[in-house]
């Protein structure tokens, strides 16, 4: 599989790791919309959240985003889902964008 993500998971880039847990993983965004832009991605490929059907899996990967939202928001916080290349999705792997204005 070619999915950049599971590359990053894999850790082939050295990108920095924000955070993670068994079952996703946070890390910056490259191309940022905002002061904060923190990408959370689950370490198992699903194409997009409409996909994404493990509970555990959804569980994991939501602590995940209220445990990098604290460390790296003031507390107020967008997160966005993207699904489909209509909406917006260029990365065909689920991921959470949790963008801010202001850093914690």
């Amino acid at each position: 599989m070619d999915c950049i993500f599971c590359k990053i998971i894999a850790g082939e880039f050295g990108t920095e790791i924000l955070g993670e847990n068994e079952h996703a993983v946070a890390f910056r965004d490259i191309h940022p919309q905002a002061k904060v832009h923190i990408l959370c991605v689950p370490r198992s490929h699903t194409p997009n959240i409409a996909s994404l059907e493990d509970s555990e899996v959804l569980n994991g990967l939501f602590a995940l985003i209220r445990d990098v939202s604290s460390k790296f928001t003031d507390g107020q916080f967008r997160l966005q889902f993207n699904t489909g290349e209509r909406e917006g999705q260029s990365v065909f792997h689920t991921h959470a964008h949790v963008l801010s204005g202001k850093e914690r």
